[in-house]
């Protein structure tokens, strides 16, 4: 009599007869999860930086590659244009506040889900893995408030993949992958996804807050302007203040002149009004070491920040020829690059 075994060093029939069940399972019951499969590095051109490779160039930029090997990230990643659709098993949990922490913080923020792995490596060619953005079109919030916003599926990226307990047979084969994902972000890594602000048709105007915090940035400058219209100082909460005499911090008066004393003792503070603006002073060692700027700008920015005239200059410069805003936020004057 043959002595009887389930394992077998092949997949036979009982491991593609299991492996059918479990497909199909994930066919019937599983929800339809959208895949961005990740390609690898974006071409960065020749370098001369040990640290950044030229992965193109030699032909082997794939999955595997690292762009900046000195860091150990990716920044500029590079997605396939076609999306995959698979079929995949998730837990939904209730996305409380963890207000035991100070703060606001989704306690069940980060997901794990499963597929069939025979048809995840037939439809993408490999197994999901870290870098890997997902859609879930289930949760897709088509109830929005305003009619004029459009529906978007919930996005993530895959952290992690590893073989679970539960998907192992009793043939000790495993038919299931495992992936652990976190929300994505509005990060330097999804712009091959996300695209750009100025295009009002991307997934980055409808995912990110972006525009939002600049619009309320400039109500706060605005309203804190028109509640001080008249100039006025507010020095209520500066204690022994005396508004003829320059004062640091503490209210103590200081002595001021456009040349340093003799004699100073260590400690002492010292105003410079020969400065534009003016100067303060500490004397530490042998040395004067400024301290801070003393803004003498009557309005309310120029009063919060030092450097009112180069933050808020509304001019044009010209360059090259051409005239641009001198005021521009940073992220579309300084655009994220490849590293070359």
């Amino acid at each position: 009599m043959p002595r009887l075994s389930l394992w077998r060093e092949d997949k036979g029939n009982d491991y593609h007869f299991i492996d059918g069940v479990v497909k199909e399972q994930f066919l019937v019951g599983g929800t339809g999860i959208l895949i961005h499969k990740y390609l690898g590095p974006q071409e960065t051109g020749p370098s001369d930086d040990p640290s950044q490779p030229n992965n193109q160039a030699s032909g082997t930029t794939n999955e595997t590659s690292i762009q900046d090997v000195l860091f150990l990230e990716n920044r500029d990643r590079k997605y396939d244009p076609d999306i995959y659709e698979l079929r995949g098993h998730y837990v939904v949990n209730d996305n409380d506040f963890d207000l035991t922490q100070f703060g606001l913080f989704l306690s069940n923020d980060t997901i794990y889900l499963t597929f069939h792995i025979n048809d995840m490596v037939e439809k993408i060619g490999r197994k999901l893995m870290s870098g890997d953005v997902i859609e879930l079109p289930h949760l897709r919030d088509d109830l929005l408030l305003s009619e004029h916003k459009e529906a978007i599926n919930r996005w993530y990226v895959v952290e992690d993949g590893s073989r679970p307990a539960e998907g192992f047979s009793p043939t000790w084969w495993p038919h299931i992958w495992r992936i652990k994902a976190g929300p994505i972000a509005d990060q330097q890594e999804f712009r091959d996804i996300l695209g750009d602000f100025m295009d009002e048709d991307s997934i980055k105007n409808k995912l990110s807050t972006y525009g939002k915090e600049l619009e309320i940035t400039d109500a706060i400058l605005e309203a804190a302007a028109k509640d001080n219209a008249n100039n006025s100082k507010d020095t209520a909460h500066l204690f022994n203040y005396d508004p003829d005499n320059p004062a640091y911090e503490h209210g103590e008066t200081i002595p001021t002149g456009s040349a340093f004393p003799n004699e100073p003792n260590q400690g002492d503070y010292f105003l410079r009004t020969d400065y534009m603006p003016d100067r303060l002073f500490v004397r530490q060692g042998d040395k004067w070491h400024r301290v801070f700027d003393n803004v003498l700008n009557t309005t309310w920015e120029g009063r919060t920040f030092p450097k009112a005239k180069y933050f808020n200059n509304e001019g044009t410069a010209l360059i090259d020829g051409d005239e641009y805003e001198s005021r521009q936020p940073l992220s579309e004057v300084i655009k994220p690059k490849t590293d070359a």
